[in-house]
C-alpha cells in the first residue's frame, strides 16, 4: 500500500478510482506482490542437497486467477474438499502435484480424491477403512497430530490435544501398520499444527519433534517416507504485531534440522514439503469499504458497508486488521470509535476503541492484509451479497470476480 498525492493506491492504482469504478465493498489484489511472495519463499528454501516442494493452501484464496499464478511458479495445490480439488484440476494443476487433506472425510470425498489420482492425506486411522471401500491407492499419507500446536489465535491452532485434526502421534505406528497390512507400499507423512505464526523458532522446533516421531515409525515398521510435509502456518503481521516473519531464517534453520534428522534417524531421501497459504496472499490484498453512517451514542460507532458477511475474521476469532482512512493517512487520530458493519448481529464489529482521524460519511476505509481468508469466507447473510474482486496486473485493474446479485442468490431456490 502506497500514498500518492494524499490518496492511497495499490500497485499504482488509486483506491478511490477503484471504489468509484467497481463500488464497495471491494477486494483488490496486487498480483505482482503475490508472485514476489511465491518466489521469495522458494528462493529461501533453495537447497543443493534437499528437495523441497510447495503446495499452495488454496483455502486461503481460491480465485482461479490466483491459483494460476502459483501453478506457473511451480507450486502444487493443497486441497481440503472435492470442490477445491475440482477447481485445482480445472485451473491446470497436475493431479500428481495435488495433496488432498480432508478431515472426517465422507465416502464421496474419498471417492473424488481417489478417482482424481491425487495424493491422499488421511485424517485418522478410521479414514483408511472408508478409503478402501472406494479403492486402494499405491501411496497414502497420514496427518499426524504431534501433540503440540501454535496459532495466532486459539481457533486456528490445529495441533495439540484440543485440536480436531489428525492422528494422535501415539497411534501413528498403528495407523501405518494398518495401511501396510492391506498392501499399501508407499507413504508420506504430514503435520499441520497452527496458523499465523511469527516465531521463527517454532518451525524447526516442531519439525524436529515430528521427525523424531517419524523415526519411531521407521524403527518399528521399516517405512521409508517419500515426503515429509511440515504443513504451513507461516504468518504475516496484522494490526498490533511488532515484527514480520524472517522466512530466510525459518528456511535456514528448518533445513538444518531436516538434514540432521534424516541422517540421524536413517530416513532415506525424503522430500521436504510445505503448504503455505496466508504468507503468499495475505499481504497482497486489501478490502475497500465506505463509511455509511456515524453514530454518537453510548459509544462512537463508525458504520461501513462491509460486515462480517464480507470479512468474518474479526467476528470469528477476534482478528484485527490495520484500517486506514483514504486521504487522511497523515491526519492526527483524534477520534476513538468502534468500527462496525450493517449485519443484524452485535458481533459485527471489526474494531473497538480504534483511534482514527476525524472520519465522515462517504470516507473510504481500507483494511490491509486482507488477501487471505477474506473473500473465500464471505457469505450472503441478511441478503447482503458477496463482493467483487479486482486484480492489479501490469498496472491495470481487471475484474476477476463480479459482485454477487439477488438473482444469483434466488437461482438456487425451488418452488413447491
Amino acid at each position: 500500500m502506497k500514498f500518492r498525492k494524499r490518496f492511497m493506491n495499490i500497485a499504482g492504482i488509486s483506491v478511490r478510482e477503484l471504489a468509484e469504478k467497481y463500488d464497495t465493498p471491494l477486494y483488490v489484489y496486487d498480483f505482482a506482490k503475490i508472485r514476489q511472495n511465491a518466489r521469495r519463499l522458494k528462493q529461501a528454501f533453495l537447497s543443493d542437497d534437499v528437495e523441497v516442494d510447495f503446495y499452495y493452501a488454496m483455502k486461503a484464496n481460491c480465485n482461479p486467477e490466483i491459483l494460476g499464478i502459483f501453478i506457473s511458479e511451480g507450486y502444487g495445490m493443497d486441497c481440503v474438499s472435492p470442490g477445491e480439488l475440482r477447481l485445482a484440476l480445472e485451473t491446470g494443476a497436475a493431479a500428481d502435484h495435488i495433496l488432498y487433506t480432508g478431515n472426517y472425510e465422507s465416502p464421496a470425498d474419498l471417492q473424488a480424491a481417489f478417482n482424481a489420482g491425487v495424493k491422499i492425506n488421511l485424517d485418522d486411522i478410521s479414514s483408511l477403512g472408508r478409503l478402501l471401500e472406494v479403492g486402494k491407492p499405491e501411496l497414502i499419507t497420514y496427518r499426524i497430530n504431534p501433540g503440540k500446536g501454535r496459532g495466532k489465535y486459539e481457533q486456528i491452532t490445529t495441533g495439540g490435544d484440543k485440536a480436531k485434526f489428525g492422528v494422535p502421534y501415539e497411534k501413528a505406528i498403528q495407523a501405518y501398520k494398518k495401511a501396510m497390512d492391506v498392501g499399501i507400499t508407499r507413504f508420506g507423512a504430514h503435520m499441520m499444527t497452527g496458523s499465523g505464526v511469527l516465531d521463527e523458532e517454532h518451525f524447526p522446533r516442531m519439525l524436529e519433534l515430528f521427525m523424531d516421531q517419524l523415526g519411531e515409525i521407521k524403527k518399528a515398521l521399516g517405512i521409508n517416507f517419500e515426503f515429509i510435509d511440515m504443513g504451513g502456518g507461516l504468518g504475516i503481521p496484522y494490526y498490533g504485531d511488532k515484527k514480520s516473519l524472517d522466512v530466510e531464517r525459518v528456511a535456514r534453520e528448518t533445513l538444518k534440522v531436516f538434514r540432521r534428522k534424516v541422517r540421524e534417524l536413517n530416513l532415506g531421501n525424503p522430500t521436504l514439503a510445505l503448504e503455505p497459504g496466508r504468507y503468499l496472499v495475505g499481504d497482497a490484498g486489501i478490502l475497500i469499504s465506505r463509511v455509511t453512517g456515524i453514530k454518537n451514542g453510548y459509544r462512537t460507532l463508525v458504520g461501513i458497508d462491509a460486515g462480517f458477511n464480507t470479512l468474518i475474521r474479526s467476528a470469528l476469532y477476534g482478528a484485527q486488521h490495520t484500517i486506514l482512512v483514504d486521504g487522511k493517512e497523515e491526519s492526527e487520530p483524534t477520534m476513538l470509535a468502534d468500527i462496525c458493519g450493517q449485519i443484524c448481529e452485535n458481533t459485527d464489529i471489526f474494531a473497538k476503541d480504534r483511534k482514527l482521524p476525524e472520519t465522515e460519511e462517504g470516507d473510504l476505509l481500507i483494511f490491509t492484509q486482507a488477501g487471505a481468508y477474506g473473500s473465500v469466507m464471505a457469505m450472503p447473510y441478511n441478503l447482503r451479497f458477496r463482493p467483487a474482486e479486482v486484480a492489479i496486473v501490469d498496472g491495470e485493474d481487471k475484474l476477476i470476480t463480479r459482485r454477487e446479485t439477488y438473482e444469483d442468490y434466488i437461482s438456487r431456490f425451488q418452488r413447491i
